[in-house]
């Protein structure tokens, strides 16, 4: 007897608006390579994150579905997922712009190559800290409870319910600026000591005029710099950490108040 299958339009439909915010979501989500994979891969991957997903949302009412409020349902998954992203996405920044800090002081920012992730001219520091963020992405293993929580958020804030609030707008802009604060930790350790290598080749450099410290300085800078950079590695992962738990906090307030209000 051959096997039929029945797919009804509330599975469908609910199905389309899990994709839409886990789509959404993959635009900023920082994994290697991911933009190098062939744009007609690259939702596939999408494609199977929703399938498993579409049985945690819960039966939604279709009665008063017309098409208005599906395409208001689409645009308000769309927006929670690149809210979601966004904020993912800023632990990757933190650590980029900690790297843009440092590159020019140190002496990394007179040469540039080019991006993998974006095929743009970056400088070396920026490109390595993306990279170091993205892995520790998945070796800290916040990718288990970004996943986690957005599987949650499906029960709790079911598809064309979520909707931005003024605390909402407010902690974004906190967690913002928590970025760049994490970005100075990561950088002024660094940047202190390059200043003061400046500081104390000036110095000679008035005391022995005949010196010639400039082509000295930069080789120099660049050596300590590397060593510094070596010896601080250990200490990324626990600046990493803590930013993340900050974040998978402001994830968890997201689904709370706009999914639970009465909690």
């Amino acid at each position: 007897m051959p096997a039929s299958f029945h797919l009804s339009t509330e599975y469908i439909i609910s199905f389309l608006l899990v994709l839409s915010r886990l789509a959404a979501l993959m635009i900023f989500l920082p994994v290697p390579g991911l933009r190098s994979v062939p744009e007609t891969i690259r939702p596939l991957v999408a494609l199977a994150l929703s399938v498993p997903m579409v049985s945690r949302v819960p039966t939604m009412p279709m009665f008063s579905a017309d098409s208005g409020v599906l395409v208001m349902w689409g645009i308000s998954e769309l927006a929670l997922g690149l809210l979601w992203g966004l904020v993912v996405h800023f632990l990757v920044e933190s650590f980029v712009l900690g790297a843009q800090f440092l590159a020019l002081q140190a002496g990394f920012g007179y040469a540039s190559i080019i991006d993998p992730s974006t095929q743009a001219d970056a400088g070396l520091l920026q490109i390595l800290a993306q990279l170091m963020a993205s892995l520790l992405f998945f070796a800290t293993g916040l990718h288990r409870q970004i996943f986690y929580l957005m599987s949650e958020s499906l029960m709790r804030l079911p598809p064309g319910q979520f909707m931005i609030h003024v605390h909402t707008v407010q902690d974004l802009i906190r967690l913002g600026a928590s970025m760049i604060e994490v970005a100075a930790r990561l950088a002024m350790p660094l940047l202190a000591l390059l200043i003061l290598i400046d500081l104390a080749l000036a110095l000679l450099g008035r005391v022995q005029t005949q010196l010639q410290l400039l082509p000295m300085a930069f080789p120099a800078k660049l050596l300590v710099s590397l060593l510094v950079l070596g010896f601080l590695s250990t200490s990324y992962a626990r600046v990493f950490s803590g930013f993340g738990k900050e974040i998978v906090n402001f994830l968890n307030e997201v689904i709370l108040e706009s999914g639970d209000p009465g909690m």
